[in-house]
């Protein structure tokens, strides 16, 4: 070997050992930087025409596991999911309170049983009247206040996803130009280490938001998609696209986040992407769509459907009840009857007027199984025929009932061995004629139509059937004055238009019952427009029935004691008709109250709602199912994060492991780096001197 193969031997080495000495530093430096992975020199040698001249650095390599790194992504994913739900989670569980204190559902119900007991012993007393009035409307005060603020944390989770989404847009443009760096520094053979990690941290912050794996393109350029198999980047990044709602409402829709094409040259999002929600399995986004579209809406479901049973229990004893002093007039709510309708009642049920004394001036009782009286019409002739002219009126769809002839006052009463029943309810509970409670909508869809009876309806009803994320598989225009005239009519069109994804059915009671198809579970019918009317009442097709997201949630809001009962306790019907007494009503009579007292253990029967279960249970008993099962879902969510947190350290370590800095194995390399180094310089010294003493000899 010449002096100058020597000579550049050691002045390769040289170099290629101060590299790995900067290596080896650049390691110490980044022991404890989040996402740095280690680095490792690669030496070959160099050789000319078979002899070896020398060594260099071949490769700076970058010390990882890209299985680990997926799995890694994913476990993150999920971890990050169910955060997000034990976030909203933990904040419910603040707000609904705990059960064993009366600050909650279940508490503001024992007080309210509590209060109608302490009106049994003596139901005259005006204290123990006003007490349990104010229980009734502390209970609906509860479920207002629940109500709302469910919604304020559905505009909360909204917030949320707004912002996740803009976490993940700026990541994939930081991809999209990384990987362009990383292509320029492969092409020039120029280390790229510090690129890469770089680019495994920005993806880091797109796996605690989406599910996402990666594959590998030309030159170092990686693509992102979702597990799912949506296209985040390839050669060209897409965007997602989302406006948060103003406001948000039991009947908020909310648009789906999309995946648009990003034009890098104009810096332009395509006006047009592809839904992303229904795609994502994991991820905080996935944690925020999931409370947001459902575990919040089927909780405010269960809480609507208890203020139902409540309001419909309360009502159904005080319309079979009386107030001392009887009222002179009763008006119920706009039921959408007509008066050319079949009355749609059995048994029987007798109409009284009072006098001053609280005796009975007169009665007549309606059988409504006489084939004689047929119609609403019927009733009203009858009774009107009894006890006087303008006795019951019908209304635009409200019955009203006035003393007549000079009496002080009216009352209705259920025949106790054939009482009369419509749709589940007597005659007085069904027309709301003595309704104690009253809510935002209505507590009951029990119409007591049936199949063959005139749908009544004019105009149209814009349905459609729609997904937990957005997803609207079909929509159909319900034209009332196209479909002919009976209520089988009505379902034959719903089944028509959405038949292959729920079927409609009118059921015994004449509510209207959607079974959907086998996954579509969680779809729901959202009314787009409704300008249908019965009979010129004002009672629309979805009032009518219960049709749109708002069902039965809103049953909740605006619970209330009727205002003139609140305002006048005399009013609260606590005592029962005697018609042979004299009177027929007395003030000390407790059996009203009773039958309130009794509301306490009656078991009322609850369909399946929310993911709650139907069952047959006292209302305490069913909130106390609702509170339950929000902190058994609560828990398994925070059991949930729990073990895929454990699973993501796991990886995490196993990462450490392969990709961290090991200060004992860097300080180890150092050592040989330097003492390589340092042989190179002597090989170089030496050969100056070898130079020096044939120079000398010359």
């Amino acid at each position: 070997m010449s002096l100058n193969a020597i000579l550049n031997s050691g002045i390769s080495a040289m170099l290629a050992h101060q590299t790995a000495l900067n290596v080896t530093s650049t390691n110490i430096a980044n022991v404890q930087t989040e996402g740095y992975a280690r680095k490792t020199v690669e030496y070959s040698a160099i050789a000319l025409n078979g002899i070896g001249t020398g060594v260099e650095i071949s490769e700076v390599r970058r010390i990882t596991d890209e299985f680990i790194a997926k799995e890694l992504r994913l476990a993150t994913a999920g971890s990050e999911q169910y955060k997000a739900m034990s976030q909203i989670y933990n904040q419910l569980q603040s707000l609904l309170g705990d059960p064993a204190e009366n600050n909650s559902l279940t508490g503001k119900l024992d007080s309210l049983n509590s209060a109608f007991a302490a009106l049994t012993i003596d139901p005259t007393m005006a204290v123990s009247r006003t007490a349990a009035l104010d229980e009734i409307a502390n209970f609906g005060i509860e479920t207002d206040r629940l109500l709302t603020k469910i919604q304020s944390l559905r505009k909360e989770a909204d917030n949320h996803i707004a912002k996740e989404i803009e976490t993940v847009n700026d990541a994939i443009l930081r991809i999209h130009e990384l990987n362009l760096e990383i292509k320029s520094g492969v092409q020039s053979n120029q280390p790229v280490g510090e690129l890469l990690d770089q680019r495994d941290q920005a993806l880091s912050e797109i796996s605690k938001v989406i599910d996402i794996k990666t594959y590998a393109m030309s030159d170092g350029a990686i693509a992102v998609v979702t597990d799912a198999g949506q296209q985040l980047l390839d050669f060209q990044p897409r965007q997602l696209v989302y406006s948060p709602a103003a406001q948000v409402t039991s009947e908020t829709v909310f648009g789906q986040v999309t995946l648009n094409v990003y034009d890098t040259e104009s810096k332009t999002i395509a006006a047009t992407g592809l839904p992303l929600d229904p795609e994502l399995q994991s991820g905080s986004l996935r944690g925020w769509l999931d409370m947001r579209n459902m575990e919040l809406p089927n909780l405010a479901a269960q809480i609507g459907a208890l203020a139902a049973g409540v309001a419909e229990q309360f009502n159904a004893v005080h319309n079979a009840n009386i107030s001392v002093p009887p009222p002179s007039v009763m008006t119920g709510g706009n039921t959408g009857v007509l008066a050319t309708d079949a009355h749609g009642f059995t048994g029987q049920a007798t109409f009284y007027s009072f006098d001053a004394n609280n005796n009975i001036v007169a009665s007549y009782t309606v059988d409504f199984d006489n084939p004689g009286t047929t119609t609403m019409a019927d009733v009203i002739a009858e009774v009107n025929g009894a006890l006087g002219a303008g006795t019951l009126t019908l209304t635009n769809g409200a019955l009203t009932m006035t003393a007549q002839g000079g009496a002080a006052g009216i009352g209705i009463g259920q025949e106790t061995a054939n009482p009369s029943e419509r749709g589940g309810r007597g005659f007085a509970h069904f027309f709301g004629m003595n309704n104690l409670v009253s809510t935002k909508i209505n507590s009951s869809y029990d119409t007591g139509l049936a199949a063959g009876d005139a749908h009544g309806f004019t105009g149209t009803a814009m349905l459609e059937f729609i997904g937990p994320n957005g997803e609207q598989p079909i929509s159909m225009t319900l034209d009332f004055g196209a479909i002919g005239g009976t209520m089988t009519d009505v379902v034959n069109a719903i089944n028509g238009g959405i038949g292959p994804y729920t079927t409609a059915s009118l059921d015994a009671n004449g509510a209207l019952v959607l079974n959907n198809a086998s996954g579509f579970g969680n779809y729901k019918i959202n009314v787009l427009s409704d300008t249908s009317d019965r009979g010129a009442t004002g009672v629309s097709f979805s009032e009518m029935f219960g049709v749109g997201l708002k069902y039965p949630s809103d049953a909740g809001l605006e619970f209330m004691v009727d205002p003139a009962i609140n305002g006048n306790p005399q009013q609260l019907a606590t005592a029962m008709i005697d018609p042979s007494g004299t009177p027929a009503l007395t003030s000390a009579d407790n059996r009203g109250a009773l039958a309130f007292q009794n509301l306490a253990t009656q078991s009322v029967a609850f369909d399946t709602i929310g993911g709650l279960t139907g069952s047959t249970v006292s209302l305490g008993d069913y909130a106390a199912q609702i509170l339950a099962k929000s902190g058994l879902d609560a828990a398994r969510a925070e059991s949930l994060q729990s073990d895929r947190a454990a699973l993501t350290n796991e990886f995490q370590n196993r990462m450490q492991e392969v990709s961290g800095v090991n200060m004992d194995e860097e300080l180890s390399n150092l050592i040989v780096y330097q003492n390589a180094y340092n042989a190179s310089a002597r090989i170089i010294t030496t050969a100056r001197e070898m130079y020096d003493v044939l120079i000398n000899l010359v």
